[in-house]
């Protein structure tokens, strides 16, 4: 596993590779929920513990390769289960495809930017009648 600011990551499983791989790589595949790892190495729990203590950086980009085929799946998650006796699970928040030459693309985000948001809610202000506030906002 590769993480911005961590060492590499190692671990025996993780339960819903298969799926986020899939949907990595075809936009009509829903990823997993969760990845859940199991056997981790001593840095990579050591890590784990590091970040189940940040409050200012929930989210991550993790990077997971198998080794048994190179099979590369990138999601940003965040920290869903940790601790002695539970399996670490990664809540899945989107899943990264590659961009080949280009930037990388997101797919079935649920995660917006402070900065979409209100790009977003100036929309929406311009759209209704002056004195009326909206009480929802629909994306498509």
């Amino acid at each position: 596993m590769r993480v911005d600011g961590a060492p590499p990551l190692w671990c025996r499983e993780v339960r819903g590779f298969h799926r986020a791989a899939v949907a990595a790589a075809d936009p009509d595949a829903l990823p997993p929920a969760q990845l859940v790892l199991v056997g981790l190495d001593e840095a990579a729990r050591a890590w784990l513990a590091s970040w189940a203590e940040d409050s200012e950086r929930v989210r991550r980009t993790l990077t997971i390769r198998r080794l048994l085929d190179d099979r590369e799946a990138t999601a940003v998650v965040t920290l869903a289960s940790y601790g002695y006796g539970v399996n670490t699970a990664l809540a899945v928040e989107s899943v990264v495809v590659p961009g080949g030459d280009g930037p990388a693309a997101i797919l079935r985000s649920g995660v917006h930017t402070k900065e979409e948001i209100d790009a977003m809610l100036a929309v929406l202000a311009t759209a209704l009648p002056e004195g009326e506030e909206a009480s929802w906002f629909a994306h498509v």
